[in-house]
C-alpha cells in the first residue's frame, strides 16, 4: 500500500471520478434530486443544504460551509484517513472503470449491404 501519490495521481481522483456518483452509488450518502439538481446529506453538519458542481467536480455544503472533492468527502464519510482514501477510490476507479466493447472496434469501417447480410446469416 503506497504511502506517496504523484500530482498526476491525485489530479486524477480529484477530476475523474464523479462526484455524483461517488456519493449517491459507491458512498451510499442519503440523497435526493430536485429540480434544482443533485442534494446530498452533508457528512460533516448532516443538513441537506448542499450541491454538486459537475462541471468543477466539487460539491459544498452551504450551512456548515464545506467544500468537498472526492477524496475529501470519502475521508469524511468513511472516517479514514488519507492514504487510506486514495487507495480506496484508486481501486474505486479500477472497478468501475469500463473496458471498450470488442464488438465496437470495427464501427469506424463501413460495411457493404452484403456483408451486412451475410453477418446476419443471410445470403
Amino acid at each position: 500500500m503506497s504511502k506517496r501519490f504523484n500530482k498526476a495521481e491525485l489530479y486524477e481522483l480529484r477530476n475523474k471520478v464523479p462526484i455524483e456518483i461517488l456519493i449517491e452509488n459507491e458512498l451510499m450518502i442519503p440523497s435526493k434530486r430536485t429540480t434544482n439538481g443533485f442534494r446530498f446529506q452533508c457528512v460533516v453538519c448532516n443538513e441537506f443544504q448542499t450541491a454538486i458542481n459537475p462541471k468543477t467536480n466539487l460539491a459544498r455544503c452551504f450551512k456548515c460551509e464545506k467544500n468537498f472533492n472526492p477524496i475529501d468527502i470519502t475521508m469524511f464519510s468513511k472516517k479514514i484517513g488519507f492514504v487510506q482514501t486514495v487507495n480506496y477510490l484508486k481501486s474505486y476507479q479500477k472497478r468501475t472503470h469500463k473496458k471498450p466493447d470488442t464488438c465496437q472496434k470495427n464501427l469506424s469501417v463501413p460495411l457493404s449491404i452484403k456483408e451486412i447480410l451475410m453477418n446476419m446469416g443471410t445470403k
